[in-house]
């Protein structure tokens, strides 16, 4: 049976998720199909980048937040 690799497979392939007798076919349809070799190499890249992406706020914006907090503290009547 022929199978038709497509993106999902690859996404799959690129976080280690594919069923072990699928990597090889995955591998194949990769390196013969110029759309999946360059879908590919995009979402390595990607991936690349979003692991640089800081999510812990910086020491300057906490200290920015808090000092607003602290300027429009509500009063209790």
């Amino acid at each position: 049976m022929l199978e038709i690799i497509t993106q999902e497979h690859v996404i799959l392939y690129i976080y280690n998720e594919l069923d072990a007798n699928m990597r090889p076919i995955v591998e194949r349809a990769i390196a013969s199909e110029p759309d999946l070799l360059k879908f590919y190499q995009k979402a390595v890249l990607l991936l690349s980048e979003l692991d640089k992406i800081n999510d812990e706020p910086s020491e300057t914006t906490i200290s920015i937040l808090n000092e607003e907090a602290r300027s429009n503290s509500f009063e209790v009547h």
